[in-house]
């Protein structure tokens, strides 16, 4: 019988921050069982929330996000035009939406802490097609952005084994990294630093918990680590140095499915890490809290 792996709850009186969540974000139409935006922010810093980051996907989430955080403190956000953006936005209006988008990035730097989050997704993109057009707009983001010298919050998917390209077997996009494998090609091709980037949400494979640690890359350990073990194995063998915490809310709850996610969760990311790495959750709030602030710039007293 396989014994229970039992995880420590969260401690209180730790300090903590969420380096991505999607706050405000389109509610679900039924069953909306999350607290309303407003005191998700306001139960997020009076328990211990030093900053909350908060990212767009698109046009509009952009808007969302840039009317929430009007009057507020200690809440930032990052642009981000989605892998998914790229794949459902429809043909028509693809054009008009990147262009407003990315004179938007490119005029109002200063407004915002990062680019993402962006990226590719294989599971939102089945086909050779799809996969190609996702790769494509990636370049030209990092083309038209390094220059800003803004650090790149990544979404990073691969195909499972059910959704592999059927019609073109043979391509590097079938390979289980073959997301992974591919950003790696685009980064060293734009000459990105590895100290300026961030793999939100980390899924894997496995060895790269390890590889993209040692070459100097934040790894982004989700809420949902607390009770999925696949996402706690990831990172396990990850420097403590490499390390941030995100809830990615409103998904990625500790240990519920669906859109059920708060900020105030990241507190079980610490715990999950704590577990990993056999160290105190003090310990980890302290360090992720560190590796946040230097990778955002921020100066906030904590």
């Amino acid at each position: 019988m396989t014994k229970k792996i039992i995880i420590a709850e969260p401690e209180e009186g730790l300090k903590f921050i969420d380096t991505h969540c999607h706050l405000p974000f389109p509610r679900p139409q039924k069953n909306d069982k999350l607290p309303p935006d407003e005191l998700q922010y306001k139960q997020y810093l009076e328990n211990g929330g030093v900053y909350l980051i908060t990212s767009s996907i698109d046009n509009a989430t952009l808007k969302l996000i840039q009317n929430f955080i009007k009057g507020k403190n200690k809440i930032g956000y990052t642009c981000g035009w989605a892998p998914q953006t790229v794949t459902y936005t429809p043909e028509k209006k693809y054009n008009e939406e990147w262009k407003k988008w990315i004179d938007f990035v490119i005029n109002n730097s200063k407004n915002f802490l990062g680019i993402g989050e962006i990226g590719i997704d294989f599971h939102h993109a089945k086909t050779l097609e799809k996969r190609t057009k996702q790769v494509s707009e990636l370049e030209k983001i990092f083309e038209l952005t390094l220059d800003l010298d803004k650090p790149y919050i990544l979404h990073v998917r691969n195909a499972a084994k059910n959704e592999l390209d059927i019609e073109n077997p043979n391509h590097k996009f079938n390979h289980y990294d073959g997301a992974t494998k591919e950003i790696l090609r685009i980064l060293e091709e734009f000459n990105i630093k590895s100290s300026k980037v961030m793999w939100h949400c980390f899924s894997g494979p496995d060895e790269y918990g390890l590889s993209l640690s040692e070459q100097g890359y934040k790894l982004s350990v989700p809420s949902s680590a607390y009770g999925n073990k696949k996402w706690r194995r990831v990172t396990a063998k990850s420097s403590l140095d490499s390390l941030v915490t995100e809830t990615d809310s409103y998904y990625q709850h500790p240990y519920l499915h669906g859109p059920l996610n708060v900020p105030l969760n990241v507190r079980y990311s610490i715990a999950a890490i704590s577990y990993t790495h056999n160290i105190s959750q003090a310990e980890v709030s302290t360090k992720t809290v560190h590796n946040a602030l230097e990778f955002f710039n921020l100066d906030i007293e904590t």
